[in-house]
């Protein structure tokens, strides 16, 4: 039972992990979704807000970007709430400059990410299952 509960600890963590990358690939294509609207039909805010409301891939997604409903540190999540606040706030190619900023760094956080879990998702699980391999035979 132990065993169990550490090993599943373990996979909540790479979970975790693999939650933070999902939600910076949903970020990633926000911005873009964006940019290509900006860079084709110049959109007022709220349609393109709207557009983002009825996007499939978006269902499970809060826009508000709230920091409860995010896997990220405070430091991303205040970058991806900038990205919607100034949608609209300025002209058309300050905004794609943001927007190519944005994208530039979520792009590399999101690798940064990637390679951090590809390189330790393997110790958390092993982490896991052997500290409940370790107190179970402790205990005995």
């Amino acid at each position: 039972m132990i065993i169990l509960f550490s090993f599943s600890l373990g996979l909540t963590a790479t979970r975790f992990k693999k939650r933070q990358i999902d939600y910076i690939d949903s970020l990633i294509y926000i911005g873009e979704k964006i940019l290509l609207m900006l860079g084709s039909t110049s959109p007022e805010t709220e349609e393109i807000m709207k557009e983002l409301e009825n996007d499939e891939r978006l269902n499970n997604f809060d826009l508000s970007l709230s920091s409860s409903s995010s896997p990220l540190p405070p430091k991303e999540n205040e970058r991806s709430r900038l990205l919607l606040n100034t949608v609209g706030k300025y002209e058309l190619s300050a905004q794609i400059n943001y927007i190519n900023q944005y994208l530039g760094y979520f792009k590399m956080l999101r690798q940064q990410y990637q390679d951090y879990y590809n390189s330790h998702y393997k110790l958390y699980l092993v982490f896991g299952l052997f500290s409940g391999v370790f107190v179970s035979v402790l205990l005995i």
